[in-house]
């Protein structure tokens, strides 16, 4: 079976996990907070199963070291921020997740274009990329409905200060890999993702070489933008949610 992007699979695939999410919040909704963890666990659980599925099927596909190095914003994710922000109830954590990888793994789904490229939805690379990017979405959505983590807005710009110094070190990453040859795309903070309005945002700025890097301003400037918006907004809409719930005595589990 053959991916084509905006087809009724594509679009299956856009809606499954909103009603997965739907489901599972729903039977667990009543459930005690321990049987409520264990099915969190069982989703941080699966998302870095799958890591490490893919990660030897591009170690033996013989996939450049780019591809076997999870710091893309959607694999960073899949095994470290939304299992992390489950196992560890870590709040600065869970707030990345509900406010950037949510969107992130969404956005991955909308603009699919990666799976184009595979001549079959069974590949191995296009389950992986499938099941994370799904996975990602239902444990952030899971994190934001059952486990309900408070935090401040001083929270929110220490959680975007870590965010902001990881984009500048992938700028050098980046430069680093494509120098030797080796395309490199972690947080696209060099070249854009294909098929995405980020091309269009790397037109419009000029890329220019200072001290060996290649850096466009204008189009890292508007990822960060665009990036900050969204935190923003959803941080927002997650707090006014939080108060029209009332306090609730699990949010207490995922205090900062």
């Amino acid at each position: 079976m053959h991916f084509e992007m905006y087809t009724w699979p594509h679009y299956i695939l856009m809606i499954s996990p909103i009603l997965i999410t739907c489901v599972i919040i729903k039977v667990m909704s009543g459930k005690s907070f321990e049987k409520q963890h264990l099915v969190g666990k069982v989703l941080a659980v699966i998302l870095i199963l799958f890591m490490v599925i893919r990660n030897i099927n591009n170690f033996f596909k013989g996939n450049v070291v780019s591809d076997l190095i999870p710091l893309q914003l959607c694999h960073l994710s899949a095994w470290l921020i939304v299992p992390g922000a489950i196992f560890n109830r870590n709040g600065y954590l869970s707030l990345i997740a509900i406010t950037l990888s949510l969107p992130a793994g969404y956005t991955s789904l909308v603009f699919a274009d990666p799976l184009v490229h595979y001549s079959s939805l069974f590949e191995v690379s296009a389950i992986c990329y499938v099941i994370l990017h799904v996975f990602i979405v239902i444990g952030a959505m899971y994190l934001m409905f059952i486990y309900r983590p408070k935090f401040n807005f001083k929270d929110f710009l220490k959680s975007f200060a870590i965010l902001s110094v990881y984009f500048l070190i992938t700028i050098v990453i980046n430069n680093i890999f494509i120098s030797h040859g080796v395309p490199s795309f972690y947080f696209y903070s060099v070249l854009p993702e294909p098929g995405t309005p980020l091309e269009t945002f790397f037109n419009w700025g000029t890329n220019y070489h200072v001290l060996g890097l290649t850096i466009n301003p204008i189009y890292n400037l508007l990822i960060l933008s665009i990036a900050t918006a969204i935190m923003l907004s959803i941080y927002t809409i997650y707090n006014i949610f939080q108060k029209n719930k009332g306090t609730n005595h699990r949010s207490k589990r995922l205090n900062i």
